[in-house]
């Protein structure tokens, strides 16, 4: 729960991070599934996914998909005979890395009814809402509710 509450946290202050989390596992891993790592934009993380090398991997992935906002579904065997790996754990396991970025800002002109049908469903689909209108008096959480910025 730890790992999801500094996921909320980080959410909330705006800073991008991804969610790496074990979703399935076979043979013996380090980790089982379930098992939860965030990763923020600076490189730094919390909670491990396993460590060793896969970790590192899994690490440069969540940053990539912090970059470009795709998740990713990454399968790693944790043995491989060709280098010569004894295969300590000899399990695989695989990821599942969802980027948490900022919310895309919708900017809605006029706060008529139009708009202020536009910034509800704006907010609800999680849009960082700025409502603008020359005429000041509708301009306000009272009269178009849903907006993040007036």
């Amino acid at each position: 729960m730890e790992i999801l509450n500094l996921l909320k946290n980080a959410v909330a202050e705006g800073k991008p991070a991804a969610l790496c989390t074990v979703v399935n596992t076979k043979g013996a891993v380090p980790r089982h599934a379930g098992t939860k790592m965030i990763v923020y934009m600076d490189g730094s993380s919390e909670g491990t996914v396993g460590g060793g090398e896969v970790e590192n991997l899994v690490l440069k992935e969540a940053l990539d998909a912090i970059n470009d906002g795709k998740t990713r579904f990454l399968n790693y065997d944790l043995i491989d005979v060709e280098r010569g790996d004894p295969g300590l754990c000899g399990g695989s396991v695989s990821i599942f890395v969802e980027p948490y970025l900022h919310p895309a800002t919708l900017v809605v002109v006029g706060a008529g009814h139009v708009g202020r049908a536009v910034a509800h469903l704006a907010s609800w689909l999680g849009f960082r809402v700025v409502i603008s209108d020359d005429r000041k008096d509708l301009c306000t959480p009272e009269r178009s509710p849903g907006g993040d910025v007036y």
